[in-house]
């Protein structure tokens, strides 16, 4: 079993690595931070971790040390901010590096900060993540401009299946309107709209023949039934956030698209990387609270709720005709579950997947062969270590 490497508790700076001029890295344990502090140590370079420390603490290494540079490295944006604006109070001679999503607040950090450097793991990470799509699957999904409708939310297509019940009503009784009483067409339509409305019948109706009215009633009794599943679905549609539509560019893609398994950080830049390269995308995220969520709509990403290891819902994004999947959830292990799912419905369907710890990487790339592998956090800490090299 595959274990991550304990977070480095904090301590006063050790003094000849105070003399060399360290990297002093502050955020919060594991993940990419504890793949930078590797990076900088394998190539030889002083680094220093004070990560999960608290303010008085970061602020007490600040001081007391004589570092090179500081690198903030969080998943949280609002503690990214604290940090950064507390290492720039503190230390504000020391060249700082810090990674953030928000691209409004980085802005105004870089302005109020002249030596402040932001850094997008979640872009870093979408970009190799778009080119290992674009590699796995070719043709598929480039040059594909008509990708067509899929439903996917189940109370759109509820709505659509009794919209659709309600108009076949119509027409029957249109056409049994006409048959019967030699109504035009215009006549017919108004009649017939007021008998699937239960308002009345088309006049003379009950002198109408046997066969008229046996048809007639069946078909209001119908309609009645579809009206409430209508108004039903309605209201289940209006009542919560709508994430797919029938038109526009929120419709989920019937084929030749990516499924993309995973709404936060790296999924939703990833969705827009793709939709800038032309290929169509649909979302998975099983939270409808997430973050990225919200920024949906704007962004015009079509998105389901569910599981993405689900085999229900990966069949109802359609893995049948999707070009790719690709898996980015922040957790490896689901990552490599969406895999196998995907493999096991579709061998042949091109995969992605987005894992955080190497040797987790390495052994499912060895065991598995499930399609490329994006090691997230060796990128991110790779990129973020020749950026810190180049300007500090």
């Amino acid at each position: 079993m595959t274990q991550t490497p304990p977070t480095s508790q904090p301590s006063p700076p050790d003094q000849d690595t105070a003399q060399t001029g360290a990297v002093l890295l502050l955020g919060e344990g594991g993940g990419l931070g504890a793949a930078l502090l590797r990076r900088l140590q394998q190539d030889g370079k002083p680094a220093a971790s004070a990560l999960d420390l608290s303010d008085g603490e970061a602020s007490a290494m600040l001081r007391e040390g004589d570092w090179r540079a500081v690198a903030v490295v969080t998943r949280d944006d609002a503690h990214a901010l604290r940090l950064t604006l507390l290492s720039a109070h503190v230390r504000p001679d020391l060249p700082l590096w810090v990674t953030m999503f928000d691209h409004t607040v980085s802005r105004e950090l870089e302005h109020v900060a002249p030596k402040v450097h932001v850094l997008s793991p979640s872009e870093i990470v979408a970009g190799d993540l778009a080119e290992g799509c674009l590699a796995e699957a070719g043709d598929k999904l480039l040059g594909h401009h008509r990708h067509g409708v899929r439903i996917v939310d189940d109370a759109l297509r509820l709505l659509v299946a009794a919209g659709a019940g309600l108009f076949a009503a119509l027409v029957i009784e249109m056409v049994i309107t006409m048959i019967a009483f030699h109504h035009g067409i215009v006549d017919a339509f108004y009649f017939s709209t007021r008998s699937v409305a239960t308002v009345a019948g088309p006049p003379g109706a009950e002198k109408g023949a046997a066969w008229f009215k046996i048809v007639s009633a069946a078909n209001m009794v119908a309609a009645v039934a579809l009206v409430a599943i209508f108004t039903a679905a309605l209201v289940r549609r209006l009542s919560r956030r709508r994430l797919t539509t029938l038109f526009g560019p929120r419709a989920a893609p019937a084929r030749n698209h990516v499924v993309l398994v995973g709404f936060g950080q790296v999924g939703f830049r990833l969705a827009q990387t793709l939709h800038e390269r032309g290929v169509a995308v649909i979302a998975i995220e099983r939270d409808v609270e997430a973050p990225s969520v919200r920024l949906a709509k704007a962004a015009g990403i079509p998105v389901a709720l569910g599981r993405g290891d689900d085999r229900e819902v990966l069949e109802r994004v359609g893995i049948g005709t999707c070009g790719a999947v690709a898996a980015v959830t922040s957790d490896d292990l689901v990552n490599v579950a969406v895999g196998l799912a995907a493999d096991d419905l579709r061998p042949d369907v091109p995969i992605v997947l987005r894992l955080g710890d190497g040797e987790v990487a390495s052994e499912t790339d060895s065991l598995l062969h499930l399609g490329r592998i994006c090691d997230a956090h060796k990128l991110a800490a790779e990129t973020m270590q020749r950026a810190i090299e180049a300007g500090a």
